[in-house]
């Protein structure tokens, strides 16, 4: 009499196509869109570069890590990806508004403000602002900064809280190595 054998068949798991989810961190989540391309290479292949599409926004940030989870669409059709890999992703960072940039040492900083000296009519006002990221270009530091500011405003290069709000300036161009 033939033995009877409990057969099972094992759950493949999908991998044609993937779900990647990517801690976006606060300050970027502005820039993320729907349907927006994303790069990501994993290190079990070298020099490959992989491309997940936005699918879903959490809309929830992570009040530990202050990132929001977004989810990409990954077609894998070669199965080259596993469920497990660490990718590391290149997540393009954008502004809903065009960015400001000026020398650090433009920005002052007190206990109870972060501010610049803007100079208008020859006379100084002090304009709240809150830091950004932070770039060299052409051999020089900038800090982006958000606040009331517009393009043109003159912007004393060196903030300091002894330089107060209303006194009378003869304002200078700075030097091209300032």
């Amino acid at each position: 009499m033939p033995t009877q054998l409990a057969l099972r068949f094992d759950e493949v798991p999908q991998v044609s196509r993937l779900r990647l989810v990517v801690p976006v961190p606060e300050a970027n989540v502005s820039g993320i869109a729907l349907g927006a391309k994303i790069s990501f290479t994993v290190p079990a292949f070298p020099g490959e570069s992989f491309i997940g599409v936005v699918g879903r926004i959490s809309n929830a940030l992570d009040e530990k890590t202050r990132t929001m989870p977004v989810e990409l669409d990954v077609s894998n059709p070669n199965r080259w990806l596993a469920p497990g890999m660490v990718p590391e992703v290149v997540w393009p960072v954008s502004r809903p508004r065009p960015s400001m940039f000026i020398l650090p040492s433009a920005v002052a900083t007190t206990t109870e403000r972060t501010f610049v000296i803007r100079i208008r009519d020859g006379v100084t006002e002090w304009g709240d602002v809150k830091r950004g990221a932070s770039m060299s270009k052409n051999g020089k530091d900038l800090v982006e900064v958000f606040g009331a500011l517009s393009l043109g405003d003159q912007i004393a290069v060196r903030g300091a809280d002894e330089l107060r709000a209303g006194t009378r300036v003869n304002a200078k161009p700075a030097a091209a190595n300032n």
